[in-house]
């Protein structure tokens, strides 16, 4: 997916949130592509409740991240060829600052990598 979006676009928005919902989104002059994936686990470990959670809000909390796509797919280009030596792996979006990815092999005893991708700031205006 990300190969065939830096096609169109040379950034990408990452749009995920604690529901376990996740958004990669391009927008171009000629067009606006937003592709979803749903039905993610997301790990409660170590979460702050916002404010708003303090106060009984439904809401999840969510983030976005800017994104170069070609730094993006070459942190997604090990896929390819380990679909099946991968046990999990783990999506860390922290805003403005740095898109993790941390990926543990199958069998665990092989080990892990861990990618850390820079992100474009956003400011609050800008979403």
């Amino acid at each position: 997916v990300v190969e065939r979006l830096k096609s169109i676009s040379p950034q990408v928005f990452m749009e995920g949130s604690m529901s376990g919902e996740l958004t990669l989104r391009i927008d171009s002059e000629g067009a606006s592509i937003r592709v979803f994936f749903g039905q993610l686990i997301p790990r409660f470990d170590d979460c702050k409740p916002t404010p708003q959670q303090d106060d009984g809000e439904s809401s999840s909390s969510a983030c976005t991240l800017k994104l170069d796509t070609k730094k993006l797919l070459h942190c997604l280009q090990w896929q390819a060829n380990m679909t099946y030596s991968v046990s999990s792996g783990l999506l860390c979006m922290v805003e403005n600052e740095m898109l993790v990815v941390h990926v543990v092999l199958n069998p665990a005893s092989i080990g892990f990598f861990t990618y850390y991708v820079p992100v474009h700031f956003l400011s609050n205006t800008t979403q």
